[in-house]
C-alpha cells in the first residue's frame, strides 16, 4: 500500500477514512463543514483538510472560545518529533536493570484520574501531560529501557493530538471492519480475503459473480477494486438492496462503479429462464455457430435454471413460493422508486397515473432494478462468468447449485463460511457432481509478529480462525 501525495481530499457525500493515534475511524458523509468525534468525545472540524493531499498530518489545537473544542492545523514531521518524547530524546531517561521488584498494584501513579483530566482541560500539550505522568510515577525509573519505551508509546498514543488523513484501501477498510465488529463481516480477515481473490483467479478484465449476504459488501469491494473498465462484477443478493458499506467506503471512481451490477437472485434466475426460452424458440432460424466457451445447449440450461429456482426458494425463504417472494420484492422496489420520484414531481397523482398507464399510451420508464436485471441477464446469457464467489450466512448448497450453471468450464468457484459444517456438507455433495473437480476445503491461520531489535516475538493476542474456504473447478463432463 504505497503513498500517493498527489491525491487530494475532496468534499463530497462519500466516506473518507481518518487515522487517529494508530486507530482508524471511517468518516461518513464527509462535507467541508462536518464535524467528527475522535477518540475523546470532542468535536473536530474537517474543513481544513479539503484540497490538501492525503497523508497530511494535522495537530489538534484547542480553541479559545471554550474547553474541549479543537480545530486542526497542518504540521510537519519536525513538529511531530519535537512533541514526542520517544522521538526527540531517545535513551535520555534513566532505567533499571529488571522488573522483578515492580508490583502492579495500581498505586504507582500519584495523580488521580480527576487531576489527569484537568491537565488536558488546561490546554497542556501531549508532551507536557506525559512528562507530568512520568514525574509522578513511582516505578517508571526502575523499569527497563524496553518497558519504558512501551509505557511511553502507550501514553503518547492516548494523549497524542495528531490526525492523519489516509486514502481508503481494501486492506484498511477490512482491518477497520474486523477491529470494530468481526461478527458483522463473518470473521472475514484480510488474509482470507486475499485468498478468495487468488482462488477465484481474479484478473482485471474478467466477468465474475459474487453472492454476498451478511458481510457488509467486503468481498465484492475487494473484487471490484481489482477490476478495470473492461471487467464486470455481478453482485447477487437475496433482498431488495445489497449491502454496500465497504463499497461506499472505498470512494470508487465512476469507471469502477459502472463495472458493478447489483441484481436480486430471484429476478436474475427468472430473467435468464425467459431469455434462454426465447433463444430456444429461434434456434432453428439462427445459423450462427456457437462460440467456444459459451453454453452449448440453451434447452438444458433452461432446465437447470428452472430447477435452481426451486432450490434457492427452499434455501432462502422456506414456506414461501418463488412467485410470491419475487413479486413482493419487485413491488417493494417499484414502490420505493415511485415514492422517490413523487418527492421530486409537483403532483403525486400525475406520477401514479403515468406509472399505471396514461391516455397517449406511452411506454413507462423502467425502474433501476429492472435495468440492472436486464443488464445482468444480457451479460450472463451471452457468455458465462469467469468465476463465482459465495460469502453468505445461509447454507450455500442450494445457492451454489443455482449459480454454478452460470460459470464457464475451466473456471474456479470459491465458497466462504465462518463455520466448517456447512462446507463439509457441500464438499460431500460436490464430490458426487461430475461437473466439478479439484474440490478442496482449507482453513486459514494467521499470527502477527512483533519485529523489534532484540525483542522479536509473536503477538499474544490473535484470532483463532479466519474462516473456511471451499474451492473447486467447473468442467463440462457432458452429463446433464
Amino acid at each position: 500500500m504505497g503513498r500517493n501525495p498527489a491525491a487530494v481530499v475532496k468534499g463530497s457525500p462519500r466516506k473518507r477514512t481518518t487515522s487517529f493515534d494508530g486507530s482508524f475511524i471511517p468518516v461518513e458523509r464527509f462535507v467541508p463543514t462536518c464535524e467528527i468525534r475522535l477518540k475523546w468525545p470532542i468535536p473536530v472540524m474537517l474543513s481544513i483538510v479539503v484540497g490538501k493531499p492525503v497523508w497530511t498530518t494535522y495537530r489538534m489545537e484547542q480553541k479559545k472560545n471554550g474547553k474541549r473544542n479543537y480545530q486542526l492545523k497542518e504540521c510537519s514531521i519536525q513538529d511531530l518529533k519535537s512533541d514526542s518524547i520517544t522521538l526527540s530524546n531517545p535513551g535520555a531517561l534513566s532505567s533499571g536493570t529488571d522488573n522483578r521488584n515492580i508490583v502492579d498494584d495500581g498505586s504507582s501513579q500519584k495523580l488521580s484520574m480527576e487531576e489527569i483530566v484537568n491537565l488536558r482541560d488546561e490546554g497542556l500539550s501531549s508532551k507536557e501531560i506525559v512528562g507530568t505522568l512520568i514525574e509522578n510515577s513511582k516505578t517508571f525509573h526502575n523499569k527497563t529501557e524496553y518497558s519504558q519505551q512501551k509505557y511511553l508509546k502507550k501514553k503518547e498514543k492516548k494523549y497524542f493530538e495528531y490526525v492523519t488523513v489516509r486514502k481508503p484501501t481494501v486492506r484498511l477498510i477490512a482491518e477497520i471492519m474486523f477491529r470494530l465488529d468481526q461478527g458483522k463481516i463473518m470473521g472475514l480477515r484480510v488474509d482470507t480475503l486475499s485468498q478468495i481473490n487468488t482462488a477465484v483467479n481474479l484478473h482485471s478484465h474478467g466477468k465474475y459473480i459474487v453472492y454476498e449476504s451478511g458481510c457488509q459488501g467486503l468481498a465484492s469491494a475487494s473484487m471490484l477494486n481489482g477490476l478495470s473498465g473492461e471487467g464486470r462484477l455481478v453482485l447477487v443478493h437475496s433482498g431488495n438492496y445489497p449491502q454496500k458499506h465497504a463499497l461506499l467506503a472505498l470512494n470508487l471512481t465512476e469507471e469502477q462503479e459502472n463495472c458493478l451490477i447489483s441484481v436480486n437472485i430471484y429476478n436474475l434466475l427468472r430473467k435468464l429462464k425467459g431469455t434462454c426460452g426465447s433463444e430456444t424458440q429461434t434456434a432453428s432460424v439462427d445459423t450462427t455457430p456457437v462460440k467456444e466457451g459459451v453454453e452449448s445447449s440453451d434447452v438444458s440450461f433452461e432446465k437447470e435454471v428452472d430447477s435452481s429456482e426451486v432450490s434457492v426458494k427452499e434455501a432462502l425463504s422456506p414456506g414461501q413460493s418463488l412467485e410470491n417472494v419475487t413479486d413482493t420484492s419487485e413491488t417493494d422496489v417499484k414502490d420505493q422508486v415511485i415514492t422517490n420520484s413523487d418527492q421530486e414531481s409537483t403532483g403525486s397523482g400525475k406520477r401514479k397515473l403515468s406509472e399505471s398507464g396514461n391516455d397517449d399510451g406511452s411506454a413507462k420508464k423502467k425502474s433501476r432494478w429492472e435495468v440492472e436485471t436486464d443488464r445482468a441477464a444480457g451479460l450472463l446469457s451471452s457468455q458465462k462468468a469467469d468465476g463465482l464467489v459465495l460469502v453468505c450466512r445461509e447454507h450455500p448448497s442450494s445457492i451454489l447449485n443455482a449459480l454454478l450453471p452460470l460459470v464457464a468450464p475451466s473456471r474456479n468457484f470459491v465458497v466462504y463460511n465462518q463455520c466448517r459444517e456447512p462446507l463439509l456438507d457441500l464438499f460431500t455433495e460436490l464430490m458426487k457432481n461430475p461437473n466439478v473437480i479439484n474440490v478442496r476445503l482449507t482453513d486459514t491461520w494467521l499470527r502477527y509478529y512483533q519485529v523489534e531489535s532484540n525483542r522479536t516475538h509473536p503477538l499474544v493476542n490473535m484470532t483463532g480462525s479466519g474462516g473456511y474456504l471451499l474451492t473447486g473447478v467447473v468442467v463440462d463432463s457432458g452429463e446433464k
